[in-house]
């Protein structure tokens, strides 16, 4: 298996749904939380478009900022602590730390801080 298809395949199986599963949602109104799955089930369907290294930078410095900016602006903790969490578990995926993909995450985790 090539590095992009393996990429591919982790992105959603690993870093998203952990990221989404290691988010405490306690007290986070419902309202909150629907547009909260609505994001990870968009962010989800980015999976098709990674396909290349290319379109892998697409989608980490275009695709997931657009999408998180729903997110954002509903509730700003909540996406603060999603894409810390995506971004932690992405780093942790060979394919992403060894390759230029690493800086666009830290890149995107940064524009999350206030």
């Amino acid at each position: 298996m090539d590095v992009v298809k393996t990429l591919r395949y982790k992105f959603v199986r690993y870093c998203v749904n952990k990221a989404y599963v290691d988010l405490n949602l306690g007290g986070v109104p419902a309202e909150v939380v629907n547009v909260l799955d609505d994001v990870v089930n968009q962010i989800r369907d980015l999976e098709r478009h990674i396909v290349s290294f290319e379109s892998a930078v697409r989608v980490f410095r275009a695709d997931l900022p657009e999408k998180l900016k729903i997110l954002k602006e509903r509730d700003p903790a909540l996406a603060r602590a999603f894409i810390k969490n995506l971004v932690k578990y992405c780093l942790e995926l060979e394919e992403v730390a060894d390759s230029k993909l690493k800086d666009y995450l830290e890149e995107l985790l940064s524009s999350f801080k206030d």
